[in-house]
């Protein structure tokens, strides 16, 4: 006001020329020799403001200090700092995350005294994980109505603000995996009760923490082990979103980003198609409603941890019990290979579940079981009394030992005793006898026998040590290729302007290191 005062007089006194010139004294003597000092006043200062989200002060802040560009660069400063200071309280609460527990890869009825603390302890690790990610969006809103409403949509100020949230976001090792579990929870819960432009909102202020991330590949991995999941199990809740989610990610990254992404969406459409046409020819079970999932290996993650190449192949051995099951998996094996000539299918019963009616005494219950729950409760189905002992299940059924006694416990030593076991005690030996428990009852109906590792969470230090081995594995091929590209267009070319050229291309990917292009160049 005082300044506005002195230019009124200026212009009805002056010349216009010493108009400018009494300005800038003024602005130099007012704002620019006091600028850090206003900026810090106790309890009214910069912080105060921007805390309080005053975006009238902070305009009239503004006003003073954009004239010049010293002014203007110390409050782009304090704002920066700012940030990273709220970042840091926020990574505070990700300390837990770091803590050396390891995740339960047993089914939710397997656990013994100690898991059920353990087990919510991993439940809190998610849902600070998920709060993190959730506080960086809320804050980077709050900050984006301020650059509009009080800095005049000032892009010096939004990259300098844009600068501070990268490196609040990339300060933290987990941000990728984080971001891609805070989407499949948003994808699974977080769209009820949500209009389109909420959806949308979130959907773009997702898309535009993908943006900051620097390490994108890194969140490809996450993301398509979570979207897997999500089409596989059914989980998500529309796929409209996912499919607008992806699309978003291919304008920021291109096309060969997103091609595995789109592959397993072609893949699911494929197959609805292929039951379909299974169930019109005739050739399918009217007791029965199947519905399969035909996947392209090259686009899919290996869901399934790690195993030798011994234990692949007695996955590929198990086999339905003679019976329905089975003529109904060679009746679809024969009509696939009957329509694609040339492709082998070969049938991944671990990824499966399936929902059943079983009767027990007078009352009958729905259960929703793994496949590999439904193999062994098949053996049980048309003898009263049977009882088999784990060597004879594991016989009939040809599911390794190791899997079978996770799922036999699921089912005979878990909340829900589907199976009655003898001895009665949690541990699986080979000779132990189990019978179908005619006695069960439940309050429920509809009752979820818990699959191993169906809910998402987020990964302990071991798992994201192998996630990173995974990543870097696949950093050295895409390195590779980036070089051979590079010198296949420039025929010859120095040493160390190979290197600066493939982490130029690299980075819109991942920040490679020097030594890493080195190493590949070899």
């Amino acid at each position: 006001a005082d300044i506005d005062a002195e230019m009124d007089r200026a212009r009805a006194y002056l010349v216009p020329a010493t108009g400018t010139l009494l300005r800038n004294v003024l602005l130099d003597e007012l704002i620019d020799k006091h600028a850090s000092d206003i900026i810090n006043i106790p309890n009214t200062g910069l912080v105060q403001l921007l805390d309080h989200r005053d975006t009238a002060a902070l305009q009239t802040l503004y006003n003073l200090y954009a004239p010049m560009h010293p002014t203007l660069l110390i409050l782009q400063t304090n704002i920066h700092s700012h940030i990273l200071e709220l970042g840091q309280k926020f990574a505070v609460s990700l300390a837990p995350l770091s803590s050396n527990t390891t995740q339960n890869d047993e089914q939710e009825g397997s656990r013994d005294k100690d898991k059920p603390a353990q087990v919510l302890g991993m439940a809190a690790k998610t849902a600070m994980a998920l709060r993190w990610v959730q506080d960086i969006l809320d804050l980077y809103d709050a900050y984006d109505e301020i650059i509009r409403v009080s800095f005049s949509e000032c892009q010096s100020m939004r990259q300098s603000i844009h600068d501070a949230f990268i490196e609040v976001i990339n300060s933290n090792s987990r941000a990728p995996e984080l971001l891609s579990l805070f989407m499949d929870d948003s994808l699974k819960n977080g769209l009820k009760r949500k209009g389109e432009q909420e959806i949308d909102h979130l959907l773009e202020r997702s898309v535009l923490m993908f943006r900051f991330l620097q390490n994108k590949d890194a969140f490809e991995h996450y993301y398509k082990l979570h979207l897997a999941k999500r089409l596989l199990l059914g989980r998500s809740l529309s796929d409209d979103a996912e499919h607008s989610l992806v699309s978003k990610l291919k304008v920021e990254c291109g096309s060969q980003f997103t091609l595995k992404l789109e592959g397993m969406f072609k893949d699911m459409q494929l197959s609805s198609d292929l039951a379909n046409g299974f169930k019109e020819s005739g050739a399918a079970n009217a007791d029965l409603d199947l519905s399969l999932s035909v996947l392209t290996p090259t686009y899919w993650p290996a869901l399934a941890p790690p195993m030798s190449e011994e234990a692949k192949q007695e996955m590929q051995s198990v086999e339905p019990p003679p019976g329905i099951l089975r003529t109904l998996v060679e009746e679809f094996t024969q009509y696939y290979n009957h329509h694609r000539s040339g492709r082998r299918l070969a049938w991944q019963y671990n990824m499966g579940n399936a929902d059943i009616k079983l009767q027990f005494g007078t009352r009958t219950y729905e259960l929703n079981v793994s496949t590999y729950q439904m193999f062994i409760l098949s053996l049980f189905a048309d003898i009263d009394d049977l009882s088999l002992t784990t060597t004879e299940i594991q016989q009939q059924t040809r599911i390794p030992i190791e899997v079978l006694t996770r799922q036999l416990q699921s089912l005979a030593c878990a909340k829900y005793k589907i199976l009655s076991k003898t001895p009665a005690s949690r541990d699986v030996g080979p000779n132990d006898k189990f019978a179908f428990n005619n006695n069960f009852k439940s309050a429920q109906y509809r009752i979820r026998i818990p699959v191993v590792a169906a809910k998402a969470s987020v990964e302990t230090e071991k798992e994201k040590s192998e996630s990173m081995a995974a990543i870097g594995l696949e950093r050295q091929y895409v390195v590779e290729a980036a070089i051979v590209r590079i010198m296949k267009t420039r025929k010859q070319m120095v040493h160390e302007q190979l290197v600066t050229e493939a982490i130029k291309q690299l980075s819109a990917r991942f920040l490679p290191t020097p030594k890493l292009i080195k190493e590949s160049i070899g």
